[in-house]
């Protein structure tokens, strides 16, 4: 049994079977889609699923590679004494800041990715993803691309799973006005990007009334969808 295990933050997961280990053939996996709409939940299914039947498996985060990032700019000493101040108090900077992130994760997940999915089968899962940026940065013949969303969803029940599941989470911290203009968004945000993945021929899971069943059915056909 050969095991190797890399993990930090949820940033890097990978694991050998066997030493009978399959031959890497199916296609990797992206998931790209809405804030609290399953994507973490998503990859480990699909990330178990695949794994048990041979073939090494990588699940990586972009939320986790974010972090990662924030704390080596934190270590600049122009941002940390000039640039994060004053980001706080000037919207501009802090949207600028937050841009710049992105694109520095997504030239980073470009590359890295091409290279790990040459030696596993890569679940990558990213909430700053657009359909057409996705399209743009992966290679159709090596990866597959799924998005998630809640466009259907019932905006008070969704505050009321977050009130009752959610513990401490900056979400559930915000008042029931905060909360639900936030909601709102994600949802508004969910229609965009059902639409736009209808667009350009990307499956859409739509996880606004049935959760658990709606990840689980594309859990158990995605041998199936990675091997297309």
């Amino acid at each position: 049994m050969d095991f190797f295990l890399l993990y930090s933050k949820k940033f890097l997961l990978y694991w050998k079977i066997s030493d009978k280990q399959r031959v890497h053939t199916v296609k990797n996996l992206i998931i790209i889609g809405i804030p609290r709409a399953g994507k973490t939940t998503l990859a480990k299914s699909v990330a178990q699923k695949i794994g048990a039947t041979g073939y090494a498996t990588s699940m990586i985060s972009a939320d986790a590679l974010i972090g990662g990032l924030t704390q080596i700019r934190k270590r600049n000493f122009f941002y940390a004494t000039i640039y994060r101040p004053v980001k706080h108090i000037i919207p501009f900077m802090a949207r600028s800041y937050k841009i710049s992130l992105v694109r520095d994760l997504h030239n980073m997940v470009a590359r890295f990715l091409a290279e790990q999915a040459d030696v596993s089968t890569v679940i990558y899962e990213d909430a700053y993803l657009t359909p057409w940026q996705a399209v743009r940065i992966f290679d159709k013949k090596r990866f597959k691309i799924v998005a998630i969303g809640y466009p259907n969803a019932d905006i008070h029940q969704k505050m009321a799973d977050i009130r009752r599941f959610d513990g401490a989470s900056p979400a559930n911290r915000k008042d029931d006005a905060a909360l639900q203009r936030m909601i709102t968004n994600l949802v508004n945000n969910s229609r965009r990007l059902a639409h736009d993945a209808e667009r350009l021929g990307i499956p859409f899971i739509d996880t606004s009334t049935n959760y658990h069943g709606e990840i689980n059915k594309f859990t158990d056909n995605v041998l199936n969808f990675l091997a297309d």
